[in-house]
């Protein structure tokens, strides 16, 4: 009951095909006298036509099926374990939070000290006491990466790669009148497996010994004088996977913000935004017209939307043939379905054999694509290959029947399945495929019904003379 959830108009198909077929067979044979074993006979005869029917397309469908997973086992490897590998390996997707500023400062207050006497007068000391100093400090931004893709292979899949060259400058301003002791705090991208050539420099210089690490984050302190303004600069190299995103995690008065990121060999036609992105202010092609420049411009905005870009997941090795090869037995299903309907609008009835062996050459097209494809002739070599001989399989085991209609038909039936619907594999827009499989099955519907119509036309055109006489009625008066 699965199959009629999953596979409705299939099932409809094959289904009423096979009572099409018991019902030919039912009334296409004669009794020898009355009773009912005549009548038991002919009912399991047509019952095992029915059955052998069904039995014989869901077996190439099992040859279809099996070959399928064969192929997909070493072409299909893109799954979560595997990604989670190439993960660990690579690098997780990279995410640049923007660099936290704290202020505080130090104040002499006033503590009460513990007393035995509640009469006595109470006594005072003076102690130290950390306070934050609320304040807007980064005053100007300017960020620049470059991602120079690279994609990489785990088992037998690829993911798209890519290297990280990052280059961040920060104005910082204490604002207010007081020094205060400013504490730094740079986010790393959670679970990154590498950053080579790590550098901080405050005012130009390197500021390494002061770094303090910890999970995900490097921070260090610096005293500044009331108004005294700073420019932090911070590189490094890092790779990752799937998509940049940097963000400003905490609402702020966002000033003189200019961002900009480079891409090669990811064209504007191409670009695609990881999820809650701001849409960049400028979009430029690089100088080769390869890769994308996209620019983000804010001054007096408040924003924790962020800005980067997705990659585009690259293709898969064999990706088309294994689309091609898993709606292979869906097609021969159909097609079986078809032949078997318009031998019996044809008043004919079905070989056995000759659906096997035209079952059997079908099945002979997927079988090649998926053992050449690698190989020497790839999609569309195997594909044209795998047809033509599928198609001449088929001609060598019609050719030899007298009615020229019924060798039209079969013949275009099988070149219908053999060269076109094999290329609805390679639609990966569900509502273009929905539009197809529509179109599709509407198709065969208008196809069956055109053929009965035309069939009960050429019946009615026999002359009358040609039809035996009816049999004449005596009149007892």
């Amino acid at each position: 009951m699965n199959w009629f959830i999953v596979e409705p108009a299939l099932s409809l198909l094959m289904v009423i095909a096979a009572l099409v077929l018991f019902a030919s067979s039912l009334a296409g044979k004669k009794l020898d006298g009355g009773g009912f074993w005549p009548w038991l006979r002919r009912i399991l005869e047509a019952s095992v036509n029915a059955i052998l029917f069904l039995g014989l397309l869901w077996a190439f469908r099992m040859v279809l099926n099996n070959n399928s997973e064969t192929f997909f086992n070493t072409h299909g490897s893109r799954n979560e374990a595997s990604l989670e590998s190439a993960y660990s390996i690579w690098g997780r997707p990279h995410i640049q939070a923007e660099l936290a500023v704290t202020h505080s400062m130090e104040v002499d207050i006033q503590e009460e000290i513990p007393r035995e006497d509640p009469s006595l007068p109470p006594l005072y000391r003076t102690v130290k006491q950390v306070q934050t100093v609320p304040q807007n400090s980064i005053r100007s931004f300017r960020g620049n990466a470059i991602m120079t893709l690279s994609e990489r292979e785990k088992g037998y899949a690829y993911y798209s790669g890519f290297i990280l060259q990052a280059d961040f400058q920060y104005v910082v301003l204490n604002d207010s009148t007081f020094r205060t002791n400013a504490d730094f705090s740079f986010p790393l991208s959670p679970g990154q497996t590498l950053f080579q050539d790590f550098n901080v420099k405050i005012d130009g210089v390197d500021i390494e010994p002061d770094l303090r690490f910890e999970t995900d984050r490097v921070f260090w302190t610096k005293p500044m004088a009331a108004h005294q303004q700073i420019q932090v600069d911070i590189s490094y190299t890092s790779r990752g996977m799937d998509y940049f995103y940097y963000q400003i995690p905490i609402q702020r008065d966002i000033r003189d913000f200019i961002f900009t990121l480079r891409v090669d060999r990811l064209p504007m036609s191409l670009l695609n935004y990881p999820s809650g992105v701001l849409t960049p202010t400028e979009i430029q092609p690089t100088e080769d017209g390869l890769g994308s420049i996209l620019t983000w411009k804010f001054d007096r905005a408040i924003t924790t939307t962020g800005m980067g870009v997705a990659l585009i997941q690259p293709e898969q090795p064999g990706e088309k043939v294994l689309r091609v090869l898993a709606s292979s037995p869906y097609a021969l299903t159909m097609l079986g379905a078809m032949l078997a309907l318009t031998l019996l609008i044809l008043g004919l009835g079905v070989n056995f054999l000759e659906l096997a062996l035209l079952a059997g050459a079908y099945c002979v097209q997927y079988m090649l694509m998926a053992g050449l494809s690698d190989y020497f002739f790839g999609f569309w070599g195997s594909l044209i290959l795998g047809a033509g001989l599928t198609l001449l399989l088929a001609f060598l085991l019609f050719r030899k029947h007298s009615s020229r209609l019924l060798k039209i038909l079969l013949l275009g039936l099988v070149a219908f399945f053999t060269l076109v619907y094999p290329l609805s594999g390679l639609l990966t827009d569900l509502l273009v495929w929905n539009s197809f499989d529509s179109l599709f099955q509407a198709g065969m519907i208008v196809y069956l019904f055109i053929l009965a119509v035309f069939v009960r036309s050429k019946i009615g055109q026999i002359p009358a003379e040609s039809q035996p006489p009816l049999p004449k009625v005596s009149n007892p008066g």
